[in-house]
């Protein structure tokens, strides 16, 4: 059949449309994949992936004996990301069932939508972890996380301080350096597919994070124990209100111990200050022995004459200032020995206000922080226009100046140490990836603030102070003690006037007296009804000392062997390797690997203990102690002891459940079972002992 014009016209046009819009869709097509390829790519590659931060591992803390302090564990976190309108139903759906939700209250209390990323619960237990990843719906997906452990619990918490739920440091340790310690982020891809109704996620890192770097503390952990231990037991036994504490090396200013206990203290785990840091308070008659140092290098004082001490009451300045006893005459040792107020305060006008300051200025705790740590308060002094006699008295025996526990127990430890004082601190190194410590952290002088010999004089005289002056109760038959006691009255709450009823009871000494090693400072606050800092924080003091000493026997007679005091071997530490339950053959092939070696009397059987425990650091080519079972047998041998310390050896002995002695201090080098031997309940071993 012949068509007509217009048919074909027609046709015409259609064919010139058809080609027309095909050549436009060839065209747009070319544009697209080649002269807009890129671009498109870009929005392609947003639309169907994304990324998502991986945090980095933080890292671990140590005390100065390598023992873990704080560490990591990984947790699963659950999250949302529907991509859908019925992903996101499945998803609400399944949430109200899973954690017992009322039903159509999901997407309200997670703010569920499409396209949006929501955390559902962060930090999941491993049991709910496993259940939600065999039966969550697309859109739900699980995340690891580095979770914060601290397997000491609430020991030594307010020195490392506490991190939040996404691992940043809230306090602290944790706080100071978290910059260091969070490592660096990576992040992780994100895909989906191009119809936008299913949702995967592919952890495959984009960018790996970087674990943070690790810290070696100057903090002795059994030491740590111990003072918060007994500062809590003597806070209640003498019902105060709270207490403080702090330990120092002496011979470096490195910080061994470091804490405050507070009975109403709603959450130690999340402690938000360090007390004994940053609260000043006015130190009483501890401070008389800075006072002194001032005095005799200035020679204003013969050690064998006598001042009149007014039989305990003294008119200054038409102001009284009292004497806890009635003395008469007394020589300057026993004004320190008896804590004379009125003693101190002639010398002190006799030497003048300005001197008393400067003395007092050179001890760098007026206006500074010695510590830098988040928070730590200033020391400050008043110090008036024109000095009245009344004014130098007060400063003298401890009034009209606030410091810190730190402050004077970094005073204290320039008396100890025969006059340097040194920049109190509480990182030794850090710990690099590979374990290795580096960047070690050298002690700081600060300054020389007295000689020689004020330093060996008022040591006397602290001595004195615990054998028959203040501080009697603080006499020690395990270990000397120096010391000085401080009976301060608390200022009012309105701020005016002292109270007559609230006492800070405090005590700053240093053990052993002879060769102190360590300085410390006890403070308790508003003790009843003894208020008094010889019967209250020395008896404190006298506990710590006796219990420290006892555990740490070869410390005080034998160079420390401290990994904070290695500092020619610090670039060679190990961490301990966990040998329990291998061969005695696998157990000396690892250690070799680590450039450790073991001591086991047997050559076969299982390792059921060794000494030190796993994790902890020690120096290449140290040595670890095995006790090794065979397969039938029921007790173990003895080990050759020689050579160990006293720990070591005790912490073998008391595995075993042997009954022991120890004779001399040092290190072991007679035994009277030997090596070998199979032990029993009944079994007693002598063991004598040597400085090395």
């Amino acid at each position: 059949m012949e068509r007509s014009v217009n048919d074909r016209v027609r046709l015409g046009i259609i064919l010139v449309l058809v080609c027309f819009t095909f050549c436009a869709i060839v065209g747009r097509l070319v544009d697209i994949q080649i002269f807009r390829s890129d671009a498109y790519s870009a929005i392609v590659d947003k639309q169907s992936s994304g990324k998502h931060e991986i945090k980095a591992s933080r890292g671990i803390l140590y005390d100065r004996n390598g023992m873990v302090v704080a560490s990591n564990v990984i947790l699963n976190s659950l999250y949302a990301y529907p991509t859908n309108k019925k992903e996101l139903n499945n998803v609400a759906s399944y949430l109200e069932n899973f954690f017992n939700l009322k039903k159509g209250t999901a997407i309200k209390k997670y703010r569920l939508a499409v396209n949006r990323f929501r955390w559902i619960k962060r930090k999941l237990p491993d049991e709910t972890a496993e259940l939600l990843k065999k039966n969550a719906p697309l859109g739900l997906a699980l995340r690891e996380e580095p979770e914060r452990e601290y397997p000491f619990g609430a020991i030594g918490r307010q020195i490392l301080g506490f991190t939040d739920i996404d691992n940043k440091g809230q306090s602290g340790i944790e706080f100071m350096f978290d910059s260091t310690l969070s490592g660096q982020v990576g992040y992780v891809a994100i895909r989906r597919d191009g119809l936008q109704n299913t949702y995967s996620v592919i952890e495959t890192p984009l960018q790996k994070p970087i674990p943070g770097e690790s810290k070696l503390l100057t903090i002795d952990w059994y030491l740590q124990e111990i003072v918060e231990e007994e500062l809590r037991l003597g806070v209640i036994k003498y019902n105060a209100r709270s207490g403080m504490a702090v330990f120092i090396n002496n011979n470096n200013g490195q910080i061994l111990a470091i804490a405050h206990y507070d009975p109403d203290d709603k959450n130690p785990l999340q402690p938000n200050k360090l007390r004994a840091i940053t609260d000043r308070f006015e130190p009483g008659s501890i401070f008389k022995i800075i006072t002194a140092v001032g005095i005799i290098e200035d020679s204003l004082v013969d050690f064998n004459d006598s001042i009149y001490c007014e039989k305990g009451k003294w008119k200054v300045n038409n102001r009284w200032i009292h004497d806890d006893k009635k003395h008469d005459w007394l020589k300057f040792r026993q004004i320190i020995e008896l804590s004379s107020n009125i003693g101190i305060g002639k010398y002190a006008i006799i030497q003048g206000g300005d001197r008393v300051y400067e003395n007092i200025k050179q001890f760098q705790v007026i206006d500074k922080q010695i510590l830098g740590w988040p928070g730590e308060a200033r020391g400050s002094v008043f110090k008036p226009k024109e000095w009245s006699d009344h004014n130098i008295a007060s400063l003298s025996m401890g009034h009209s100046i606030a410091l810190t526990t730190l402050q004077l127990a970094s005073c204290f430890s320039a008396v100890a140490n025969g006059g340097i004082l040194y920049k109190p601190y509480m990182v030794l190194s850090d710990i690099d990836h590979k374990n290795n410590p580096t960047n070690p952290v050298k002690p700081i002088v600060l300054g020389e603030v007295m000689s020689q010999r004020t330093s060996d004089s008022l040591r006397a005289f602290m001595r004195g102070v615990v054998e028959h002056g203040t501080a009697e109760p603080v006499n020690s038959k395990v270990i000397n003690i120096a010391g000085k006691t401080g009976t301060a009255q608390m200022i009012n709450e309105n701020g005016r006037g002292y109270s007559s009823s609230n006492y800070m009871a405090s005590f700053a000494g240093f053990f052993p007296a002879e060769k102190p090693l360590i300085t410390g400072v006890i403070v308790i606050e508003a003790p009843q009804p003894i208020h008094y800092g010889g019967y209250t924080s020395g008896p404190i003091f006298r506990k710590i000392a006796e219990r420290y000493s006892v555990m740490n026997p070869d410390r005080f007679v034998v160079p420390d062997r401290m990994l904070a005091e290695k500092s020619d071997r610090i670039e060679n530490v190990q961490i301990v390797p966990d040998l329990t339950g291998r061969t005695v053959a696998q157990a000396h092939l690892y250690a070799e690997k680590k450039n450790l070696s073991v001591r086991s009397y047997s050559d076969s059987g299982i390792v059921v203990w060794q000494y030190p425990e796993a994790e902890r650091l020690i120096f290449e080519n140290d040595e670890i102690i095995l006790a090794v079972k065979e397969a039938d047998q029921k007790n173990l041998k003895m080990i050759d002891l020689r050579g160990l310390s006293i720990r070591e050896a005790s912490a073998f002995l008391e595995l075993t459940g042997v009954n022991f002695k120890i004779d001399g201090n040092g290190k072991v080098y007679k035994q009277s079972i030997k090596p070998g031997q199979m032990l029993t309940a009944e079994s007693v071993c002598q063991i004598e002992c040597r400085p090395i």
